[in-house]
C-alpha cells in the first residue's frame, strides 16, 4: 500500500484545509525578461533596458504574465515529483479557473521569487458524482519577503468512491 502522504495518491477527503507547499524559487535574468517581453509583452519596460529607465518603473521589469507562467511551471514540476509511480487512474489537480489575480509589486532582473500554495477551502459541491473542488491561495514573494503576486484557484480532486 502506498503512503497517503503522496499528493497524487490521496482522495479529496484526504486533503486537509491548511495544507501548505512551497513550490520553489526562481531568479529572473534580464535576458529571459527581454525574450519573454518581445514575444508576449512588447512594452519597453519589458524589452529595452535603456528605454525602461525613462518609465515610471525606472528600469526593466518582469511581465506579470511571466511571473504567473513561472508559477505554473514550478507548480507542475513540484506536483509531478509526488505523482511518480502512481498509476491508480486518478487525475487530481485539473484546474477549473483562477480568481483575483493581482501583481502587487514590480519584479526586477536579479530578483528571486518564491512560490507558495495553500489549501484554503473545500467547496461543498460535487461534480458528476466524482469530483470535489479544492480552493487554494497561491502567492509569490520576492527576496525581501514582499508579496508580488497572488490569486486563488479552484482545483478538482477525485472523491473516494468507497465514501
Amino acid at each position: 500500500m502506498k503512503d497517503k502522504t503522496f499528493i497524487r495518491n490521496r482522495w479529496f477527503e484526504d486533503i486537509p484545509v491548511g495544507e501548505f507547499h512551497v513550490f520553489g524559487s526562481h531568479t529572473f535574468s534580464e535576458l529571459e525578461i527581454i525574450e519573454f517581453g518581445e514575444k508576449y509583452a512588447p512594452e519597453v519596460y519589458h524589452t529595452d533596458p535603456l528605454k525602461a529607465r525613462d518609465t515610471i518603473y525606472k528600469g526593466l521589469i518582469v511581465p506579470g504574465w511571466q511571473i504567473t507562467s513561472i508559477w505554473m511551471r514550478m507548480m507542475v514540476k513540484y506536483m509531478e515529483r509526488f505523482a511518480e509511480g502512481v498509476q491508480d487512474g486518478r487525475r487530481n489537480g485539473a484546474g477549473l479557473g483562477l480568481q483575483d489575480l493581482v501583481w502587487h509589486k514590480e519584479v526586477y532582473p536579479g530578483h528571486t521569487i518564491t512560490f507558495t500554495h495553500e489549501i484554503i477551502e473545500k467547496l461543498d459541491k460535487t461534480i458528476k458524482n466524482k469530483w470535489g473542488i479544492i480552493r487554494s491561495r497561491n502567492e509569490a514573494f520576492n527576496q525581501y519577503n514582499e508579496l508580488v503576486m497572488s490569486f486563488t484557484a479552484d482545483i478538482l480532486a477525485e472523491k473516494d468512491p468507497e465514501n
